[in-house]
C-alpha cells in the first residue's frame, strides 16, 4: 500500500507537464503539518496495517515524519483490540475481518484523537476477464486492451476500485487509478477496462475488483480528480492545495477502508 505522500509526489508530475503549456499564478502559503493515517482492512484473516505520519510543509523537500508513539484501537462487534507499533510509523496485527460488519478505528497522537469508520461489504464476483487487440486512433495506441465484466448486485448503490499486476508487479501510477460506481449500471453487467493501458502479448495480468463503501470511493475519486487537475506539491509528503476527501475526523488526511475483492487472471493473446 502506497502512502498519500507518494501519491501526491506523483501528482506533481502532472502539474509540471501542465505548467509547460500555460502559466498559472497561485498565491500559495506554507501549510501546517497534518497527521496522515492510512489503513486498509482486508476480508478474512490478514495482517491489518495502519501507517501514521505527518505531512511536510508544502515547499519542504525533507521526508515526512513517521509517528511511532500513537495509540491505535480497532473496535468491532463489541470488542476492542490495540494495534501495536512495529516501527517506522507502522502498526500491525492479524485481524479476521468479517463481511457486513462495521469497523471503527481510533488513533490518539500527541493528545489529539482521530476517528474513522468503515464497513466490510460482501465481494462482487468477476464474471469474465478478456483481452482484445484494437487499432489505435488519435492518442490511443494500437495493442491489447483488458476488459472485466461483473454483475452489479443492484440492491443499493455500490462502489468499486479496479487494481492490477503485470507479470507479478503491482501497477500504481496515476494512470492505474480506476474507481467507479453503479449509477449507470445498477443491477446490470457492465464492461470496465483498465483504462488506455496497452498490454503486450504473453503478459500475465492479475486483476482485483474491490468492493468498498462510499467513503472509500470518495477518497479515491477525489484523488483521481486531483491527479487530473493541477494539485500536488514539490515534495513527497507535502500538503497539497487540495487533498483527497478523508473519512478521518479532526482534519486528519488519509483514509480507513475495508476491502473485499474478487480476482481473475489472463495471459494476453491466449
Amino acid at each position: 500500500m502506497k502512502s498519500i505522500q507518494f501519491i501526491l509526489a506523483v501528482i506533481t508530475v502532472a502539474f509540471l507537464v501542465t505548467a509547460c503549456e500555460k502559466v498559472i499564478d497561485v498565491d500559495l502559503k506554507d501549510a501546517t503539518p497534518k497527521i496522515v493515517i492510512e489503513a486498509v482492512l482486508m476480508e478474512g484473516e490478514n495482517v491489518f496495517e495502519v501507517n501514521i505520519s505527518k505531512t511536510a510543509p508544502y515547499f519542504d523537500n525533507s521526508p515526512s515524519e513517521k509517528i511511532d508513539n500513537a495509540e491505535v484501537t480497532l473496535t468491532y462487534l463489541d470488542r476492542s483490540v490495540t494495534i501495536p507499533n512495529t516501527g517506522n510509523g507502522s502498526y500491525t496485527l492479524p485481524i479476521n475481518a468479517i463481511i457486513n460488519t462495521e469497523y471503527h478505528l481510533e488513533v490518539n497522537v500527541e493528545d489529539e484523537v482521530y476517528n474513522a469508520s468503515t464497513t466490510m461489504l460482501d465481494k462482487v464476483l468477476i464474471d469474465t476477464i478478456y483481452s482484445e487487440y484494437e487499432e489505435g486512433f488519435g492518442p490511443r495506441e494500437s495493442g491489447y486492451y483488458v476488459y472485466v465484466k461483473y454483475t452489479d448486485p443492484g440492491d443499493v448503490e455500490n462502489f468499486y476500485r479496479l487494481t492490477h499486476d503485470v507479470n507479478g508487479e503491482y501497477q500504481n501510477t496515476e494512470d492505474d487509478l480506476r474507481v467507479f460506481n453503479d449509477v449507470r449500471n445498477n443491477g446490470n453487467q457492465p464492461r470496465v477496462s483498465l483504462g488506455f493501458k496497452v498490454f503486450e502479448e504473453d503478459d500475465v495480468v492479475d486483476v482485483k475488483l474491490i468492493h468498498f463503501d462510499e467513503a472509500s470511493y470518495d477518497y479515491f475519486s477525489s484523488l483521481n480528480d486531483i491527479i487530473g487537475g493541477s494539485g500536488g506539491g514539490p515534495s513527497g509528503g507535502a500538503a497539497a492545495p487540495g487533498n483527497p476527501l478523508s473519512n478521518w475526523s479532526n482534519n486528519a488526511l488519509g483514509y480507513f477502508s475495508a476491502y473485499n475483492y474478487d480476482s481473475a487472471s489472463i495471459i494476453i493473446g491466449q
